[in-house]
């Protein structure tokens, strides 16, 4: 039981550590980025080459994953190398130098979620409410980097980016110090899911379901990109970008303690389309009311279905689409065609938009266009039984 309570600890850690990197990046690099002197659209190409090395990152580390089996070094591995490739973003001036320093310091930090999430998976023996449980901490500390961040840095100058981040990823690698790989992977899989990868990816239907979720992620595009500019621009203040981000992850937090709820109740396809129609939702009423505090904090709240209930459905969906020892192949996948592919692809439209717009409210009606466009490629996603 003892034993069981230590990892279970230092997963949600883990989770914590991380993602408290990704709260403070999210909303603070385009600040940062901006301070430093660049336009929206050179922030966009920034971002986007930053999103597209979870193209590359994801599938070399699991390729080596799958090989080695050892989850726990190669997560240390990753953020020893993230330590060292974030001191050149401290040195770096000009737009080529800080695509590069910016692209290699995520290339190493994108690699490490993948084995988290499959060592988490393969460690725990309570199903899905355990791993939202577990996974809950990366929303807790989302929340406080984003929180404590916006007061430091509006307090300072949005130029301290680079220290803070740099305390998140010590943070991490302490913590990645105490993993330890299971004795043997436990994470189920429905009967009949014995096959080759290639065959099961190249599935028409599992192309409907990359579709989709591609399309879900650029609609993402100007919420992890501009957001924080989106608010400054609107009237708000550097502080408000964590209250808005804070009610993002309260909810965001209840979904994942309660999301097993949901899966007893629905099936895994009628949630995917309650979360794309959320997420149009969300998008068309933060493009129509940037200056309404109230009824953007209510498009906020749909964090909870758009990202933290859409999040849970995904790993459920490859957690019984594909074997247990085809995990770390299929994590790739998620994070390096959705995370990546439909990053780069939102950050640059966004920007171009946004560009050539004058404003941030065009970016957000094109996300709820790309969010009504997945709901399509939801309908023929192959119907997955959980159990």
């Amino acid at each position: 039981m003892t034993t069981q309570i230590k990892t279970y600890a230092t997963l949600s850690g883990g989770f914590f550590c991380y993602f408290a990197l990704i709260g403070l990046f999210m909303p603070f690099a385009s600040l940062f980025l901006d301070e430093k002197g660049f336009n929206t659209l050179q922030i966009g190409e920034i971002l986007a080459a930053v999103a597209a090395t979870k193209i590359i990152g994801p599938g070399l580390w699991a390729h080596i994953a799958d090989k080695s089996g050892r989850l726990s070094h190669l997560i240390l591995l990753g953020c020893l190398l993230t330590l060292a490739s974030l001191c050149l973003v401290f040195v770096s001036d000009g737009f080529w130098p800080v695509l590069m320093s910016f692209s290699l310091f995520m290339l190493f930090f994108n690699g490490i979620l993948p084995q988290l999430e499959v060592l988490t998976l393969s460690s725990i023996d309570s199903g899905r409410q355990a791993y939202s449980r577990i996974r809950l901490w990366g929303s807790l500390g989302f929340i406080i980097a984003t929180l404590s961040g916006g007061e430091i840095l509006a307090a300072t100058s949005s130029l301290y980016f680079p220290y803070l981040a740099m305390f998140w990823v010590l943070m991490l690698t302490l913590v990645s110090l105490q993993n330890r790989d299971p004795g043997q992977a436990i994470v189920s899989s429905a009967p009949g899911n014995i096959g080759s990868v290639s065959k099961r990816l190249f599935h028409p239907g599992f192309i409907c379901f990359l579709i989709s979720g591609l399309l879900m992620q650029i609609s993402f595009g100007p919420f992890y990109n501009f957001f924080a500019l989106y608010l400054r621009d609107s009237g708000f203040a550097t502080s408000d970008v964590g209250m808005f981000m804070g009610v993002a992850i309260v909810v965001e937090v209840l979904m994942f303690y309660s999301a097993y709820l949901v899966f007893k109740a629905w099936s895994l396809n009628t949630i995917f389309l309650l979360c794309f129609l959320t997420t149009a939702l969300r998008w068309l009423l933060t493009a129509l009311y940037a200056d309404n505090a109230w009824i953007l904090a209510l498009a906020m709240s749909m964090h909870a279905v758009s990202f933290a209930l859409y999040h849970c459905a995904c790993m459920a969906f490859f957690q019984h689409y594909f074997r247990p020892d085809q995990q770390n192949r299929a994590q790739a996948i998620y994070n390096g065609l959705f995370y990546g592919g439909g990053g780069a692809v939102g950050a640059i439209v966004t920007g171009w938009l946004w560009n050539n717009a004058g404003s941030g409210e065009n970016s957000f009606l094109f996300a709820a266009g790309a969010a009504m466009l997945g709901l399509v490629f939801v309908v023929f996603t192959p119907k997955v039984r959980l159990g």
